[in-house]
Formats: C-alpha cells, sequence, structure tokens
C-alpha cells in the first residue's frame, strides 16, 4: 500500500485588496542611454569590492567613464597603480561612495538610464554597504542600501525563477504614483535565455555573439595591477558589446517585449501572445468552475523519463521526436484551444470505451483522430499502467514520476493520451466511470495581427506553432547550402534559433505557471475533491495558466514514447531508455520505428517526426539521467566527438576535484564507471584514485533563506568580513551524525574546494561551528553510490527492468514542484505538501488506541489529543506526537 501525489489548484478564501496604486510598470523597449559597470573583488570567502570600472553610452557614443576603487581594500602600492593608470590614461577616479552618490544614483535613479551588468545581483552586492531582508511583495529577496542620503532609495533583488528582478525600493521621496523602480538589465540572463546556454560566461558570451571587445585571458586575480585595470576595462567593453548583440538578437523576435522583462524564453511566449491579442483563459472565464481546473490538474505529470535496462550495454540508435511539444500541440489542434473565447463540454463515456476497446497501433498512425483525443477521464484503476507520483524511494526526499502498474481505492482523473497508453502497454480497457470532452467555442475578440520574426501572423487564421515550425525547417534546409564563414549563415542561424526558442516557450511552461506567495494564507485547494487550510501558501495563476493545455501537451508526448514503445515490443525486443522525446532502441528495428511515425507529420513540409541522432552505439545505464553512450573497441571507451555523450544527474554540481590539467573531470569519472564495469580496473582502483578527495558544490547565496544560514559566523561582524549576498559558498555532503541529527558542511568559497575540509565549517542544519574532514564525503563514495544508484521507479537491478505494481490506498495533494538545484542541496525548497487539517482531525479521531501506541504515540498523549480536537477543534501539527501521526497517514 502506498500514498501517491497529485498536483493540486488553490484558490484565496479571500480576495486580497492589493495596494490600490500598484501597478505593473511600462518599461522601455529599447534604451538610448545605457549605463555599464563592473567589480573586482577579493579573492577571499568575503569577496569584498577592491575596485570597479562604469561606461556611459547615449546611443551607442561613450558620454563618460571612470574607475572607483576602496581604498581600505587596497595595500598602498594597488591605491598607487590606482592613480597612476587614471592619470595616465585621463580616466576619472573615484572613491566607491562618490561613485555610488555622484554617477550611479544621478543616472540610473535620477536620468532613468538603463543600468547593465554582467551576473548583475553580484555587482550590486558587492557596491553595497549592508543588506536586509526584503518584505511585503518582495519577501524572500535582498534589500541593498548602497547610499546613506536618503534621497538614494536602496535596491531590491528578488529571485524569480532562474533569474532576478531589481528594483528601487518605495521611500517617503519614492513613491506614489511617481515611484521609479529603475531599469536594470542582467546581460548573463538575457544571454542565457537568447543563446540557450545555462550559466553562461562573459567570456562565451562574447565568443558567441563575435563582440569585437574579447575578455582577457591568463589574468591573476585578486591583484590590482596596470594588466588587471586593462582588464576590468575589457569586461565592461565586451559587456556592453554583448548587450548591443543580444538586443539585436532580441530585434530579430519583432516582439514588444522590454529585455528588462525577460526572465526566462517563457517571457518571449507571454509576449508574443499578447501581441496577438491572445488573453487568458481564465481572464475570459472568471467563473470556470475551480472545481473542473483541480480535477485537470491532478492529472498533471510533465514529461516521462526512464532507464529500462540497467547495468547492461547493449547496442542503440537513439530517435529523437521532432520539436515534441509543438508537434503535439499541432496534432491534437490546440491552437484552438489557445484562441478559443470559453471551452464547452461534452459527456462521450460511451464513445471512449468503444475506441478504447477497438485501439491498435494501425488507428494511432491516422492524425485526424488526434483531434479527438481532448478528453478527460476519471478511471477505476486495477493494474493499468498510468503516470504515478509518489516517493519511490521511500526516503521522504521528494517525489518522482514514473510509468507503472497502478491500482487505487480512489477515482482518479487521467488524460485520454495517458489511457490510451495504458491500453497499449497492457491491452485492455481501464474501467471507465465519466469521459469528458473539452470543446473550444468562439474565436475571442481583439485578436490582431502582427509580423513576428518577419511573419505576417493572423492568429484567427494561421496556426502560430505550425508557420514558425516549418519556417524553421526551411531555414534548416537553407543552412546546409551556405557556407559557415558567410554572414548570411550567421544570420538564418540566429533567426532559426530564435525561431526554435519562441516555439518552445509557447508549447507548454507557461500553461502550467504558478507562483507560490512566500507566505501561508487560507485557501481553498481543489483536486479529486477540495478543502480549506490555513498551513500552505497560494500559488497564483501565472498571466497563461491553462492546465488543460498542459496536460494535453504533456500527455500526448507521453503518448509518442508509449506507441514507440509499443512498436518495438511489437517487433520483439524492448527498449533501452527514454526522456521527455526520446527513445534508444535496438539499431535492428530504428528504420522501421522511424517510418511508423511518418504518416503523423501534421506539418506541410516533408519533415521527418523521427529521426536517428546516434546510431549503432553503446548504451550503459545507471537510472534515469544517469547514462552514457559511447563506442567500445580493443578495450577503448570513446565519448561522441563534439558533445558530452553522458548525462551526471548526480554527479555534475559538483566542483572540479582534481587539478586543472583534467579539463573534463565528468568524462573521466564516466570513463572510470565504464572501465570498472568491463574490469579494466577495479573498486580499489576507485578507492585508491578517489579517496583523498572529497564530494564538493559551489553554490551561491541567491535568497534571504540561504544568507541567514551565515547568521552565526556573521554575528557582529563588519558588512567586509560577512558572507554575503550572492556570494559563492560550498556544500559538503552529510557522512556523520551527532545527537541522531545529521551534520551538513557549509562552508565559505574558496578557489580550491578540497581544502575546505580541513577549515571550520558550519553545520547547515544547527548553525554550529564545527571542524573535521571526517564530515565530509569521499568522493570514492559518492562515486560508487552513484553506480549503485537504483531505478527506483522500476523493480530489478541487472538489465531489463520491470515495471513496478503500486496500489494506491490515498492521495497527497501538492504544489508546485521546484527543482532549483542552487536550492536542492539545502532543502530550501521543495513542492508544498497541501494540508487538509480537518481530514487529519478526522482520522486522527477515527485512529484507535493500539493504531497510535504502534507509532509511538503513547496512550495519555493520544487521548489528549483526541480531548483537545472534540472540545475546541484544535490540533498542532508542529509537535513531535502529532507529526508522527500524520506521517501514518501520509
Amino acid at each position: 500500500m502506498s500514498k501517491i501525489a497529485v498536483r493540486g489548484y488553490t484558490q484565496k478564501m479571500k480576495k486580497s485588496s492589493g495596494n490600490p496604486f500598484f501597478k505593473p510598470r511600462d518599461d522601455p523597449l529599447r534604451h538610448e542611454r545605457v549605463f555599464v559597470f563592473d567589480t573586482e573583488t577579493t579573492i577571499d570567502q568575503y569577496q569584498n569590492f577592491k575596485t570597479g570600472y562604469f561606461k556611459i553610452k547615449q546611443d551607442g557614443y561613450i558620454q563618460h567613464e571612470g574607475m572607483f576603487y576602496d581604498a581600505a581594500m587596497l595595500n598602498d602600492n594597488e591605491n598607487k597603480v590606482c592613480e597612476v593608470y587614471t592619470s595616465k590614461h585621463d580616466i576619472p577616479l573615484y572613491t566607491l561612495n562618490e561613485f555610488i552618490d555622484e554617477v550611479f544614483y544621478p543616472e540610473v535613479f535620477g536620468l532613468k538610464t538603463l543600468c547593465v551588468g554582467f551576473n548583475l545581483p553580484f555587482d550590486i552586492s558587492r557596491i553595497s554597504k549592508r543588506v536586509g531582508d526584503s518584505r511585503g511583495r518582495n519577501k524572500g529577496g535582498f534589500t541593498f542600501t548602497l547610499s546613506e542620503n536618503r534621497f538614494n532609495p536602496p535596491i531590491v533583488v528578488k529571485k524569480m525563477g532562474d533569474a532576478y528582478n531589481f528594483q528601487f525600493t518605495s521611500t517617503k521621496i519614492n513613491k506614489g504614483k511617481d515611484r521609479f523602480s529603475g531599469y536594470f538589465l542582467d546581460a548573463q540572463k538575457l544571454a542565457e535565455v537568447l543563446l540557450q546556454s545555462k550559466r553562461i560566461s562573459l567570456d562565451k558570451a562574447g565568443q558567441k555573439l563575435n563582440t569585437k571587445s574579447k575578455k582577457m585571458k591568463g589574468i591573476e586575480h585578486g591583484k590590482v595591477t596596470e594588466k588587471y585595470i586593462d582588464y576590468l576595462i575589457a569586461d565592461v567593453e565586451t559587456t556592453y558589446q554583448v548587450y548591443e548583440k543580444l538586443i539585436d538578437e532580441l530585434d530579430l523576435y519583432q516582439i514588444n517585449i522590454p529585455p528588462t522583462k525577460i526572465f526566462s524564453s517563457a517571457s518571449i511566449g507571454k509576449y508574443t501572445l499578447r501581441q496577438l491579442g491572445i488573453q487568458s483563459f481564465l481572464d475570459l472565464n472568471p467563473e470556470f468552475p475551480s472545481e473542473t481546473i483541480g480535477n485537470i490538474m491532478t492529472s498533471y505529470y510533465g514529461g516521462r523519463c526512464e532507464c529500462k535496462i540497467r547495468k547492461e550495454p547493449v547496442k542503440v540508435t537513439t530517435l529523437d521526436f521532432t520539436s515534441m511539444y509543438p508537434t503535439v500541440t499541432m496534432e491534437m489542434d490546440l491552437w484552438k484551444f489557445m484562441i478559443a473565447e470559453s471551452l464547452e463540454t461534452k459527456d462521450v463515456t460511451d464513445e471512449i470505451k468503444g475506441m478504447l476497446s477497438n485501439l491498435t497501433l494501425t488507428c494511432l498512425q491516422n492524425k485526424a483522430n488526434w483531434k479527438d483525443f481532448v478528453v478527460m477521464v476519471k478511471l477505476q484503476l486495477d493494474n493499468d499502467v498510468l503516470p504515478v507520483r509518489m516517493d519511490y524511494k521511500g526516503t521522504n526526499t521528494g517525489y518522482n514520476v514514473g510509468v507503472n502498474y497502478l491500482s487505487s481505492d480512489n477515482e482518479l482523473w487521467y488524460a485520454l493520451p495517458d489511457v490510451i497508453s495504458s491500453v497499449l502497454l497492457t491491452g485492455k480497457v481501464p474501467k471507465i466511470i465519466e469521459a469528458i470532452r473539452y470543446i473550444p467555442k468562439g474565436i475571442q475578440k481583439g485578436l490582431r495581427k502582427s509580423k513576428i520574426l518577419g511573419i505576417e501572423i493572423d492568429p484567427s487564421k494561421d496556426n502560430l506553432v505550425q508557420v514558425l515550425v516549418e519556417e524553421r525547417q526551411n531555414l534548416k534546409i537553407q543552412l546546409k547550402t551556405i557556407d559557415k564563414e558567410k554572414l548570411e549563415y550567421q544570420q538564418l542561424k540566429s533567426r532559426a534559433q530564435a525561431i526554435k526558442i519562441l516555439v518552445n516557450a509557447m508549447s507548454y511552461g507557461i500553461f502550467i505557471e504558478l507562483n507560490p506567495e512566500d507566505k501561508i494564507s487560507d485557501i481553498q485547494v481543489y483536486g479529486l475533491d477540495d478543502f480549506n487550510t490555513s498551513e500552505n501558501r497560494f500559488e497564483k495563476a501565472g498571466n497563461y495558466f491553462h492546465p488543460l493545455l498542459a496536460v494535453m501537451i504533456t500527455a500526448g508526448s507521453k503518448l509518442f514514447l508509449a506507441i514507440a514503445e509499443a512498436k518495438v515490443k511489437e517487433l520483439g525486443s524492448v527498449h533501452a531508455y527514454m526522456d521527455t522525446d526520446s527513445i534508444f532502441v535496438p539499431p535492428e528495428h530504428a528504420q522501421e520505428i522511424i517510418d511508423y511515425f511518418q504518416p503523423l507529420n501534421p506539418y506541410s513540409l516533408d519533415i521527418d517526426l523521427l529521426k536517428a541522432e546516434k546510431v549503432d552505439v553503446w548504451f550503459y545505464g545507471i537510472s534515469s539521467k544517469r547514462y552514457a553512450l559511447y563506442t567500445y573497441e580493443n578495450e577503448e571507451i570513446k565519448f561522441m566527438e563534439g558533445e558530452r555523450s553522458f548525462k551526471l544527474h548526480g554527479l555534475g554540481h559538483l566542483t572540479n576535484p582534481f587539478p586543472k590539467a583534467v579539463d573534463d573531470w565528468q568524462a573521466e569519472i564516466w570513463e572510470d564507471i565504464l572501465m570498472l564495469h568491463y574490469g579494466l580496473i577495479s573498486e580499489l582502483d576507485i578507492e585508491e584514485k578517489y579517496s583523498g578527495l572529497y564530494a564538493i558544490s559551489r553554490l551561491t547565496v541567491s535568497n534571504a533563506n540561504v544568507l541567514h544560514r551565515f547568521d552565526t559566523i556573521n554575528k557582529g561582524k563588519d558588512w567586509k568580513d560577512m558572507i554575503k549576498p550572492f556570494n559563492f559558498y560550498l556544500v559538503g555532503f552529510q557522512v556523520a551524525e551527532e545527537d541522531g541529527k545529521a551534520v551538513k558542511p557549509l562552508a565559505p568559497y574558496s578557489n580550491d574546494p578540497q581544502k575546505a575540509v580541513y577549515e571550520p565549517f558550519i553545520d547547515y542544519a544547527t548553525g554550529d561551528i564545527k571542524e573535521g574532514s571526517h564530515y565530509f564525503k569521499p568522493l570514492s563514495r559518492t562515486i560508487m553510490q552513484y553506480v549503485e544508484h537504483l531505478e527506483h521507479k522500476f523493480d530489478g537491478e541487472i538489465g531489463v527492468l520491470e515495471r513496478k505494481h503500486v496500489h494506491a490506498d490515498g492521495v497527497i495533494y501538492i504544489g508546485k514542484e521546484a527543482n532549483n538545484i542552487d536550492e536542492q542541496e539545502l532543502d530550501v525548497k521543495k513542492a508544498q505538501d497541501f494540508v487538509d487539517v480537518e481530514g487529519i482531525k478526522r482520522m486522527i479521531l477515527e485512529m484507535s488506541q493500539k493504531e497510535a501506541e504502534g507509532l509511538g504515540v503513547g496512550r495519555s498523549t493520544f487521548q489528549e489529543i483526541k480531548k483537545r480536537i472534540r472540545e475546541n477543534g484544535n490540533v498542532n501539527l508542529n509537535t513531535i506526537a502529532v507529526r508522527c501521526l500524520i506521517e501514518s497517514l501520509n
């Protein structure tokens, strides 16, 4: 028996009155005047500001530039270097305070100049005097005080997903309808979005954009020299040129989106829909039943990822679906839902029962049938193969989604494509209680034609997803005929990249966007049923929240994978691995599977719907996201050239444990894992090579919750001696317990992370200062645990794994699932479990004394809890005894 988790939908019990003066600001689409700056710091754990440089440009022409410094952080020689350099080059030299009060605020606040930096949060934190916790709307963020002048408002920096929002605070001077929030742009985040490159460096951004100015190499950090100032100035110029080139990239889209409003590619998708006059479904249908939205949310499971053949090398050809989510959007004709005025429903229970009873792989090749798949189905499950979200590890570390045999005491809702997948994989039709088809009605008023990426779009007639995918395919054909060195090639490549970003941005994420508030409130949770709670945070729906679309797109993609799996099975074999839009199959069956899918091509072009990417290579899998593709001849292992053909989920976030001579340490670890499998090295060899090294991650103090973990070490210290926001820090992995609690090392950053194990550190749980290498996990143990990591979603350990049989005797409602690595390692934020307090009280009252004692709750304590519930309806969820009872319920 197990508890499974489903997503819930929340509504506030009382509508928030909000701030009557607050309204989202309209940032300029482009800025004529730009202020760019960069800072250099000490290289110790405090990373204190030493020197900085700025440029102000108007319409591309320099208006002012200068250097600024903190004399107290420089030695006499460094101070002299700054003075001589600025005098020699006729550059103004400011103290840090002069720069802030005489340059920064007059420009960025007074003249409303756009402030640009590369990793801007770090640079703002470097020039601040102190930091406090932000409040109200900005709770969870940092409020930086840069100036003692009360006319210069502090700056709030708050994390938003993987990006940051910046604004000047409200003050007595900066308030009301005339309040100015500021214009800030982190060029690094904009580069990540437009260049589709995570954690991109300034050097890499300059290379990708072919800027004239380049980041200087071979610089010794931490010491201010003439060459180091040259390096600083080059960084500022490169940042400005990267910014200019990114604006050129953004201009390709022809979308009216301010660069300061781009927090992810989804931002571009939302502004595109807005430009076409497409309104939010909830705005158009404010009375749409929350109960129905709750039902739909329970059927949301995202993508599918699984390792089917474990720790047994097999030859595979990897097959990738072309633009999976956009293709499903086309296949199921979901554009009509995006532009619809409203939705109607129709009971199609008998129709769906009949269709499923006669289901074949052949009928699924008929793309006309897919338009009828926008159906929600309520099931009574008995060993049916469907997505299941649960704590597969049994360690209370979070929920994962697997596709397994499921029996349930509760009736559950699923999207029809998921139900079709079950019929394909089991050969039987589940017990259907009800089937509801959703039908788009009407076309929104106010839709408008617009030119996007050079294409005239009429949203009432043109399917934007189709237009963009087909245009990108045409560009890819053109690119094959043009010399890569020609300017035309680069222009077409940029255009193709822009199309890819835009079409993916509109195909999934924006429809499931939920933004949890930072404080608990009285909310109603809707799912299979509904209940009230005061123990959870409200999750505000995004502008284009439309869970029916998110559910259908992801369920449709899982159906593609299930069809491929069923086809492999029909051919007498089994797939090795699958992930979201790809499946690894025996090479001898690859072409037949490719040919099967081609009739489903929904585009007007002859596009390969399924294509072979890596042909006839070895696959070695450990679990989801942990595998390698390689060649193996004469006891020599080689990975694919020009790309990483291995996944290191679970190790990839670690710092490089080797000397700098090892460029790709992750490849070295995977090579050792494979050599261990083939018997070319032993476990003792792994132990000898890695036992003197430790598993350590480098993370960033990205929010107030993380910063407060350093309160003990910061207490009573001056700003320069504190661990500050956006400093790096090191995290070790607990191997020791004290007083029954795991010790989790948290250490200030060092350029040599391996040395941290011999220095004092903070215990994350208690804040106590400890020291000793025995608190850190040896890398040898981490690697061996990585190798032995099971595919918990399946049964079995070696070879072809079997699906688990799950019997669900209860349902837990959860909120938005967070997977941010910066927070994962410290368990700062997980999906919230929605707490049904009334349900808990009922179940405690129904629990027997024997059951309570079996959970470690004594007779008198249990009776007192029951008495309190009966007499005044209260239950304290935070006592040890009540928590023990609740855990049994979950």
